[in-house]
């Protein structure tokens, strides 16, 4: 029943600080759709403050259950990849100051979580936290890129916080449920203002700390003797998807840091698919991964690694399906989109060019 207490705390914080905060989003901060966007109307951003503040009291709900709670580095941390999203937000950092302060942060988290603990997949302890430190901002980055549709990011966060939650019952890490719930419940009180028609965005400060989070959970779930299969399995689709676009770009001689809409669930929009279907690919696949890293104990890592090579080729391949079934021209209003949205026009050097669904660095 505690475990559930963090769930409805964070999902019921985070669902009505929203509507609290969202005047004051549509008023300061607004999304403008541009030729990449996955949306066509003006949209509040920032909607992540929210969620941040759901998983913050989701926590205190676990330590006031008696339950482990997550160390208060980790806690400082996810706050500290919020701010930084949060000013991304409002002004727009360049690449280099974004990236230095996002590797600085997550190097000071790598150092705490490997300090004194086992080795990361045999490094030293110094080639462990610089690795840990790249994992941490790469994957953050990478969250950030596949948040382009409605519910996208959100749904996955869900499925990642309850595969947590189980990894840290099952291999008894204590302090891996707590947070983990609580990201969970965090994300779930978000969708409802995110679908299937989104009234507002998570914004940088909800995708760079949801990113971190998860990252951080997989990392402290492999310190802790979790299999590496297990630790990264919910992750592994917006690793694959970011990953393979990227390599995608790089071979033929485009610029792999410009903006895009090469992302597997953006050519699934463009493909004539809704928000929400995307989204729910996307989702499932996070979960076969799951499914695939718990049998792998019984059939062994070979059938488990062929079981995930198979499944990331139908993922992988599935928008060249929809484009060859039913090919519809890029940009076309969704369902979603068509609705109009009650929005107050931002003030003059309030509102800029939308990065939703932009997949690359700005």
């Amino acid at each position: 029943m505690t475990h559930v207490t963090i769930v409805l705390a964070a999902g019921l914080a985070s669902l009505g600080l929203q509507g609290v905060l969202l005047p004051f989003l549509r008023r300061y901060l607004m999304d403008v759709p541009n030729g990449r966007s996955s949306h066509l109307a003006p949209t509040a951003r920032g909607g992540g403050v929210a969620v941040v503040a759901g998983t913050w009291l989701g926590v205190v709900a676990g330590w006031l259950a008696g339950l482990p709670v997550p160390w208060l580095i980790a806690v400082v941390a996810l706050g500290l990849f919020a701010l930084l999203g949060l000013l991304d937000d409002m002004r727009g950092l360049g690449v280099m100051p974004r990236s230095s302060i996002q590797f600085g942060i997550a190097l000071w988290l790598a150092l705490w979580i490997l300090w004194s603990r086992t080795d990361l997949v045999g490094l030293s302890l110094a080639g462990g936290i610089v690795a840990a430190a790249i994992w941490l901002a790469g994957f953050t980055n990478a969250y950030n890129f596949m948040d382009g549709i409605n519910g996208i990011s959100a749904l996955n966060a869900v499925v990642a916080g309850g595969w947590f939650a189980y990894v840290g019952w099952h291999w008894d890490v204590p302090h891996l449920p707590t947070l983990s719930l609580a990201v969970a419940g965090a994300a779930a009180g978000f969708l409802p203002w995110n679908v299937p028609r989104a009234r507002v965005f998570l914004g940088d400060v909800g995708s760079y700390a949801i990113g971190m989070s998860l990252a951080g959970l997989a990392l402290w779930a492999v310190v802790s003797g979790v299999p590496l299969w297990t630790a990264f399995a919910p992750l592994l689709v917006y690793v694959l998807d970011t990953g393979w676009t990227l390599a995608r770009r790089i071979l033929s001689g485009r610029p792999w840091w410009e903006a895009h809409r090469e992302h597997v669930y953006q050519r699934l929009v463009d493909g004539g698919w809704s928000h929400v279907q995307s989204s729910l690919v996307s989702a499932v696949a996070a979960l076969m991964c799951c499914a695939a890293a718990t049998v792998t104990s019984s059939v062994g890592v070979i059938v488990g690694a062929l079981i995930l090579l198979i499944g990331a080729a139908c993922y992988l391949l599935l928008p060249r399906a929809i484009h060859g079934t039913a090919p519809t021209p890029r940009g076309r209003p969704r369902r979603e989109d068509r609705f109009p949205q009650p929005v107050v026009p931002p003030r003059t050097g309030r509102g800029r060019p939308s990065d939703h669904g932009r997949g690359a660095v700005r």
